[in-house]
């Protein structure tokens, strides 16, 4: 007998809807792709998934400084000045997300 449930989690790789699916006490966990996973396997893919998305979010934060670099010649004196201050926050907020990831815990099973 199979027991077929949606989980309010999304695949590590595609981010469609996640399904558990339980037949004669084996568990798998599938997407509508296909991508399948045993419960330790899509734990440690959901990690890396967390891991990637705040490194995502450190990568664009800091490039702010490339993007009004580049387009600082083209902007009053008075807008630039108020950007390389937002710049500025985005560095710090920067640094806070790395601080999590550097401590950030996979799971583990």
């Amino acid at each position: 007998m199979s027991t077929k449930k949606s989980i309010e989690a999304t695949c590590p790789e595609c981010r469609g809807p996640l399904s558990l699916l339980i037949t004669d006490g084996l568990v798998e966990i599938s997407c509508l792709v296909g991508h399948a996973y045993s419960v330790e396997g899509v734990l440690h893919a959901h990690s890396e998934t967390q891991e990637k998305a705040l490194w995502s979010a450190v990568v664009a934060l800091r490039e702010t400084t490339a993007l009004v670099d580049a387009l600082s010649h083209r902007l009053p004196s008075d807008v630039l000045e108020k950007l390389r201050a937002q710049v500025a926050t985005k560095h710090q907020q920067a640094a806070v997300i790395q601080n999590i990831i550097e401590h950030l815990e996979p799971f583990q099973v």
